[in-house]
């Protein structure tokens, strides 16, 4: 199943928000997401497939997936969505954002630098190998403080946070898809002590691996 990932959605990993419309008139494929999704129905109608069943929709109908959720559409006769997407620290990060005296990160304040962004596929290829800030400075040719000034400029967090977030976001995927223990699947993503996973998904998502599972997994 294709899995979307962040960096293939947000144009501005600062402040991961985007918004598309969208018009489908064939079917769309099962895929998961690594970040919040919200679908309003503004016109036509399908049935829309999750691990919760088969769902009608029609004008008004609203969808709304965590990360990790899967779903597709089917039966698509003249539908059109509005789809927000949100990262899955973005309340975190809008909270901070509110902090009077702090600037907050807006899209189109500094464009993407080429080693940020070949840094960023490097952590998302290869997200469960022991990365530090030297070794991925190394691989993009950069001092590691410089590293982290051009990648804080492009994400607003630290290459090391960054890999955190996705690691997290990777995480509640399997935890949904798969019935792997919780110190296997914190393995999978890199983060090889089980109380320390614990600990990273609690900080980006407010809840516990087990509670996440138990909560959202159909």
């Amino acid at each position: 199943m294709h899995k979307v990932l962040s960096s293939e959605v947000f144009p501005d990993q600062r402040l991961p928000i985007a918004g598309e419309r969208v018009e489908l008139g064939a079917d769309v494929i099962p895929h998961s997401h690594a970040f919040f999704e919200i679908a309003v129905v503004l016109e036509g109608r399908a049935i829309h497939l999750s691990a919760a069943g088969e769902t009608p929709l029609q004008r008004d109908s609203v969808v709304v997936l965590r990360p990790g959720e899967w779903h597709g559409y089917v039966e698509c006769e003249g539908l059109v969505l509005r789809n927000a997407y949100l990262g899955a620290d973005i309340f975190g990060m809008l909270s901070g954002a509110l902090i009077p005296g702090d600037k907050a990160p807006y899209p189109g304040d500094q464009p993407p630098h080429p080693s940020v962004q070949h840094a960023m596929r490097l952590l998302e290829a290869s997200i469960d190998d022991r990365w530090t800030l030297t070794r991925l400075a190394s691989e993009v040719n950069l001092a590691p403080s410089y590293l982290v000034r051009l990648f804080s400029r492009t994400a607003g967090v630290s290459p090391m946070a960054y890999l955190n977030r996705i690691r997290a976001e990777r995480a509640a995927g399997l935890l949904i898809e798969t019935d792997l223990p919780i110190a296997t699947i914190g393995a999978m993503v890199g983060w090889h002590d089980p109380s320390h996973a614990t600990r990273r998904f609690q900080a980006c998502f407010g809840d516990s691996p087990s509670h996440y599972r138990t909560t959202f997994r159909p």
